[in-house]
């Protein structure tokens, strides 16, 4: 039995990209070579594949490097998404399909509509779907398949065991140089309740984690035979959502990943993950994860209004000041990356600006910005208003505007989170911020040897300029006394210019909206008397009033 996993492209025909795929910065390595590469090794196809009986051959395609052949002779196609890839998902789900071959589909997306009652919606375009975690129902799937008795709805009822799952990377470590980050997952849940995460929803509000054991089993094979890992030093990013929900365990994992940095000298790890940002007054967990080897950190910042934060039910963030928990991160090494959500009810587009002030002032590397997309309940109410503007799949990507803002038009909120990405990630401003927070502050880089520094820094002038990037080659040349001192490294330059180039692209994100941007906001509109949105002929009847058997 033959099976193909695969994790689908958000839009193959849309020029604008994903923020943290290093797109930019691999054309740049690479160039004049087309080197298909991403920024993360993707952790649930590895899963899946680390949880497939003998018997059963596997074969991976992540679209963004493997184009799919779909005259393959398989036996069954899975597929992964969310709901921004749904739509992909269905085109090449209908693609295998027409050619007879059975197709399962798991994921965010097909959760989220089967919460809802919409899964017949998914099952137009598959043979199966799965709408819970998949560990202990993967090898009932392939049975199943391999006997032609696929189930239309796979459910596992009670969450995964994370203690007794076996996960490993199965991708050949000489593929490894083709991925920015190698990724695995220590835990799953969150004890939090943010109204807008669909992480609990899925996964729930309680933490589970595998084994301290289990985990360095799983580090282990890259320590022994990553390459890049004893030149330059390997990124590893846990793709929890909180790795830190429960503060003991988190210690444990970390002490296990001290013991084996001890056992493999001479190998560089640097490893980043999601975490709250109440990580930033436990000192003892900050002072093992500088020991482990920590980089870089996701923190859901979200809002700098207390009213938004109390709004998403993200309370645990009020208790911090946020300058002095950027602060804090850097004496310990680690530079954050600080995620901000827009489209709030409460917000205005003043919020750009005062969000554009807190990075420049705390010179903050990597910004992760993000247009609200309405989830859960927070949908339905939107939805039930009629401020929902399209249900296209692949809009639903946090950089489109799909509803109707309260106190800002929709246009507002689209060219607000536009210019504040341009303004953020201009190359002076990424000049700045990169000075103080590596050369003049203490966040850990990925310091080149210096001949290898030196290579690199000549291969991406003359890529540059060869290219035609003149902007680009400026940028570098004005960094060149921090660069040739081994100061600043220059992965990090590379990383900024791949952060400009996502800022460029995603410009291109007011062109792709089938719809009129240029509305009233809700407010405006007297409560939502007037027209606008979604219209009523063309809206699905509303979620709540759906039957169960729908």
């Amino acid at each position: 039995m033959k099976v193909l996993l695969i994790y689908p492209q958000r839009d193959p025909r849309s020029s604008v990209r994903t923020q943290f795929d290093w797109q930019r910065m691999h054309e740049i390595l690479f160039w004049p070579f087309p080197v298909k590469t991403d920024g993360f090794l993707f952790n649930v196809l590895e899963t899946l594949a680390s949880l497939t009986p003998p018997g059963v051959q596997v074969k991976l395609v992540n679209e963004k490097m493997t184009p799919i052949n779909f005259d393959e002779p398989v036996d069954l196609v899975a597929l992964t998404a969310m709901v921004t890839q749904a739509a992909r998902a269905y085109e090449i789900a209908d693609e295998f399909r027409r050619r007879g071959v059975p197709v399962v589909m798991g994921g965010y997306h097909p959760f989220s509509m089967s919460r809802s009652g919409r899964e017949e919606e998914v099952l137009k375009h598959v043979d199966s779907i799965c709408t819970s975690e998949a560990d202990h129902l993967w090898p009932r799937i392939l049975a199943d398949a391999g006997t032609g008795r696929l189930q239309r709805v796979y459910r596992q009822e009670e969450f995964t065991d994370m203690g007794s799952v076996r996960h490993r990377i199965v991708t050949r470590p000489s593929q490894w140089f083709r991925f920015g980050n190698l990724s695995l997952q220590a835990s799953r849940g969150c004890p939090f309740h943010c109204e807008f995460c669909s992480i609990i929803t899925m996964l729930g509000n309680r933490m589970r984690y595998k084994a301290p054991e289990q985990i360095v089993a799983e580090l282990e094979p890259i320590y022994e035979k990553d390459v890049v890992g004893y030149t330059i030093g390997r990124l590893i990013f846990f793709v929890d959502d909180n790795i830190y929900g429960n503060p003991k365990q988190f210690k444990a994992i970390l002490r296990g990943i001290i013991r084996l940095n001890r056992r493999y000298p001479r190998f560089k790890p640097y490893f980043g993950s999601q975490l709250t940002i109440n990580v930033t007054k436990d000192e003892a967990a900050l002072e093992l994860m500088r020991e482990a080897g920590f980089a870089h950190i996701l923190v859901g910042l979200e809002s700098l209004d207390a009213h938004v934060l109390k709004s998403y039910v993200k309370h645990h963030n009020l208790r911090f000041d946020y300058d002095e928990a950027v602060a804090t991160l850097r004496r310990y090494g680690i530079e954050i990356v600080a995620s901000f959500i827009f489209g709030q009810d409460d917000e205005t587009p003043a919020v750009f600006d005062r969000v554009f002030d807190f990075f420049d002032r705390n010179n903050i590397v990597y910004p992760y910005f993000n247009v609200l997309v309405p989830n859960n309940k927070q949908f339905e109410r939107v939805y039930e208003e009629g401020r929902i503007l399209t249900m296209d799949w692949r809009l639903y990507d946090a950089q489109h505007t799909v509803f109707v803002p309260m106190r800002m038009r929709p246009l507002e909120l689209q060219e607000g989170f536009v210019n504040l990405v341009s303004r953020v990630l201009s190359y002076p401003n990424i000049r700045k911020r990169l000075v103080n927070a590596y050369v003049n502050g203490r966040s850990r880089q990925v310091v080149l040897p210096y001949p290898l520094q030196v290579s690199v820094y000549v291969k991406t002038l003359a890529t540059l300029a060869l290219t035609g990037d003149r902007e680009g080659y400026r940028f570098v040349r004005e960094l060149t006394p921090h660069l040739l001192a081994n100061r600043l490294s220059m992965l990090q330059v590379l990383g900024q210019l791949d952060q400009h180039d996502f800022a460029v692209k995603n410009r291109q994100t007011l062109a792709e909206h089938p719809y009129d941007l240029d509305i009233p906001s809700w407010e405006e509109r007297c409560g939502g008397g007037g027209g606008g949105g979604m219209p009523r002929s063309a809206r699905p009847e509303p979620l709540s009033s759906r039957r169960e058997d729908a």
